[in-house]
């Protein structure tokens, strides 16, 4: 297989389909959740919860990240495709037998007998699950990142009318549930509808794979005591209402990593890969995509927690009054998550996932019995509190590791991220005085009227501020002025035919 090295404009390009993506899928996201919140109660999302909590356990024991092994290494064969499909093969069936005998026993540890049917019918989904076809991962690691998109976007949409339309006709947990099943089902037939391999079973490449894939599996392993702990817990001490609000306003408020910045790592994975050679070109490209990553991350979730009150009460409703603390405590968690996570990322594709799990393993040491503590004592906001104090821990150590493992200096983030730092600050400011004023001149102003009112007022105060620090370093080469490039010439382009008409 081809291994030229990628270019700033190919990780460009392939970084504009994903975010394309994702800006259509929270699209489509958004009036999901809409809906749902709506038409089921939190008690219904905290259920769902406590049962795709057992899943995501079971689901560690095929955690080995395949994918990522396939796209670092650079000369793969049909062998190392064929092995990673039979593993994943392999791993579904047993995840399935496995929720058909946990049922009982975590409907025990729960209090919570609905889950004997829910996870036989999860079963279902993890046993389809595993014979999707793995041709798909070539998308990725050819930067083909337009049939990406369409593969993703074909999954999303399904998943999602499925999920809608049985909400509105049970109106109950089994909504979910059920769009969960037919999005697994329908994601098998898209992915082999939109790619011609056709897997076989083999374990030829067993050994390759597994080399690779082992210090993944035990980073997934940690990264689920990391996020998946919170679940357990809170679904055992405040229940299914509780753990329904902990987790609808964690999944908004992570905007930040998981709608904005994961499509960005997921496009420009693949170009570090084949940069993991070239030390300086790497540390190039990744300060360009660190310097994006900062001038999103931070506005989004700086502005989230000014307006949590407003998001959750168009987004959810009322009755979901109790979720605005945790987003906000939450979504600075999703903008440190932001922040490291293209970190980890380049140190996977300089083949060092040993680090990474490292690095992990010491946090969840700290994470674990602190969020544990946290949820036993002060409930959803004391783990919220807890996540975001680990989270802070968490990221001066990635810095500190990744400066060792790669030998780019600190002092070069710190660079890249003061100025949207302080820019967010001015916005937030900005914000806070817009809201003050709106509450005293027009105190009866709908919701929806407040926050497109003050949304302009945030983007232009960000957008201000950016440009004043960066022209005040003394326009510094950064993403700031690749990003005025990229304006500038789509402003040209769109004048010239019209400069030419004159």
């Amino acid at each position: 297989m081809t291994t030229n090295h990628a270019t700033g404009r190919q990780i460009a390009k392939g970084a504009a389909w994903m975010m394309s993506f994702k800006l259509l899928d929270k699209s489509v996201g958004l009036i999901s959740t809409l809906v749902l919140a709506r038409v089921l109660t939190p008690a219904d999302f905290g259920l769902v919860a406590m049962a795709t909590a057992v899943v995501a356990m079971l689901e560690l024991m095929g955690a080995f990240g395949f994918e990522s092994a396939l796209i670092q290494r650079q000369n793969t064969e049909r062998s190392h495709f064929d092995t990673a499909w039979t593993f994943n093969v392999i791993f579904g069936v047993a995840i399935s037998i496995m929720l058909l005998v946990m049922a009982v026993p975590a409907a025990g540890f729960y209090r919570e007998p609905r889950l004997e049917l829910m996870l036989p019918a999860l079963a279902i989904g993890a046993l389809v699950g595993g014979f999707e076809n793995i041709g798909t991962v070539a998308f990725r690691k050819e930067l083909d990142f337009r049939k990406e998109f369409k593969f993703l976007l074909a999954k999303r949409l399904a998943a999602s009318a499925v999920t809608i339309t049985l909400a509105l006709t049970l109106r109950s947990f089994w909504a979910l549930i059920g769009g969960m099943v037919c999005g697994k089902l329908m994601a098998v037939f898209i992915s082999y509808r939109l790619h011609p391999y056709r897997p076989r079973l083999s374990l030829a490449a067993h050994g390759d794979l597994l080399h690779f894939s082992k210090w993944i599996f035990i980073s997934n392993l940690i990264q689920f005591l990391h996020s998946r702990s919170t679940d357990f817990v809170l679904g055992r001490t405040v229940g299914s209402h509780g753990l329904g609000v902990y987790n609808i306003a964690s999944e908004i408020a992570a905007m930040p990593s998981t709608e904005l910045i994961a499509p960005l790592n997921r496009a420009v994975y693949p170009a570090y890969a084949r940069l993991a050679g070239a030390r300086n070109e790497l540390w190039e490209r990744f300060l360009e995509v660190f310097g994006i990553i900062s001038l999103l991350a931070f506005p989004v979730a700086v502005g989230l927690y000014c307006l949590s009150d407003l998001v959750v009460s168009l987004l959810l409703g009322t009755q979901w009054r109790e979720a605005v603390p945790i987003m906000q405590i939450i979504g600075l968690c999703g903008l440190i998550g932001a922040l490291q996570s293209n970190m980890y990322l380049v140190i996977l594709a300089m083949g060092q996932p040993k680090a990474n799990t490292l690095l992990s393993a010491s946090l969840l040491l700290v994470s674990l019995p602190a969020v544990v503590y946290a949820s036993l004592q002060y409930g959803a906001l004391g783990a919220a509190y807890a996540h975001f104090a680990t989270a802070l821990l968490g990221f001066v150590g990635i810095v500190m590791v990744f400066a060792r493992v790669t030998g780019l200096p600190k002092r070069k983030l710190f660079e890249v991220m003061w100025r949207p730092l302080l820019a967010s600050g001015a916005m937030a400011l900005a914000l806070r005085g817009a809201v003050a004023l709106q509450h005293a001149k027009w105190p009866d102003v709908q919701p929806i009227m407040q926050l497109f009112a003050l949304l302009p007022v945030g983007a232009f105060s960000y957008v201000v501020a950016v440009l004043t620090t960066w022209i005040l370093a003394r326009r510094p080469a950064s993403a700031e002025q690749m990003l005025l490039k990229v304006l500038r010439g789509k402003i040209l382009t769109i004048l010239h035919p019209q400069l030419n008409s004159l």
